[in-house]
């Protein structure tokens, strides 16, 4: 998940995290079935599309080539722009951007449609006011399309799979992040004037679990990276704040990636997309 952050540190800064975001970009494609649920039209004309949180930019790539020969106008914002890549793609902007603070004026009303994936809890207590920061970008007859974990798992899950969203959940409580955003998020967009929203739960599929070896392997690495990642970072919490011992975090990573071979996981992500009305201004 790209995670950004405006008070806390990034929970998952490590030189490994290009290669876990990569992987995990992967999986939840194959999950969703492609990459936008959004009932926009996307082979017409070219539309102005942003993607919030792009680290190092995998999606606009990805959903570049998947819109060939239509040549869209690309954004692309992150609160580290040490992420972007180097040489940019034609038509591809990339900008540093904390979705704490106010966006650019002029980008009020000026998207087709606004995508955002697994970046919302870093907004930490502020998430309703993410949101709807994120629909004023949308222009008239836009969408938007949010992706958050709904913070559950389904029965049967190994102990280690447990371990690693109970570690998640805690720093997410750590940074003032509401863990039902996921329901939430409808209820916000429509309270921002939006119509036609509408959600999908999807169960992304890792190690064992996803019939697709590639895909299989790609869950083992993301989720395992991010787990070793997140269990340094929990090392510095308040004493008392993980109920996991010290002694479990060290091994927490390689624990998971293990479990997942054998037995794998579901993960489950919401997809939230709506449409802004053709009359608002």
């Amino acid at each position: 998940m790209a995670l950004t952050s405006y008070k806390h540190s990034y929970p998952l800064e490590n030189s490994n995290e290009a290669t876990r975001l990569q992987n995990q970009h992967q999986v939840i494609k194959d999950a969703m079935g492609g990459l936008v649920l959004a009932k926009i039209d996307l082979k017409d004309k070219p539309c102005e599309i942003l993607d919030s949180g792009t680290a190092d930019g995998t999606w606009l790539r990805d959903f570049a080539a998947s819109v060939a020969p239509v040549q869209h106008h690309l954004y692309g914002t992150d609160l580290n722009p040490a992420e972007f890549p180097s040489n940019g793609s034609l038509g591809t902007v990339y900008q540093a951007q904390d979705i704490n603070q106010p966006w650019p004026q002029e980008w009020k009303g000026k998207f087709d449609l606004v995508h955002q994936r697994l970046v919302l809890v870093a907004a930490g207590p502020k998430q309703k006011e993410a949101v709807l920061s994120l629909a004023r970008l949308v222009r008239p007859g836009g969408w938007i399309q949010l992706i958050e974990a709904t913070n559950k798992l389904p029965d049967g899950c190994g102990p280690n799979m447990v371990a690693f969203v109970d570690l998640m959940k805690a720093i997410f409580v750590n940074m003032g992040a509401d863990l039902d955003l996921a329901e939430r998020m409808p209820e916000w967009l429509k309270e921002a004037g939006f119509v036609s929203v509408e959600f999908k739960d999807i169960d992304t599929k890792m190690g064992a679990t996803n019939p697709k070896a590639e895909l299989a392997q790609r869950g083992v690495i993301s989720s395992s990276i991010a787990a070793q990642g997140l269990a340094q970072f929990g090392k510095n919490l308040p004493p008392g704040t993980l109920s996991l011992t010290p002694e479990k975090l060290e091994t927490l990573g390689s624990d998971l990636r293990e479990e997942l071979k054998e037995t794998g996981a579901l993960y489950q992500l919401r997809v939230v997309y709506a449409q802004k009305p053709e009359s608002s201004t």
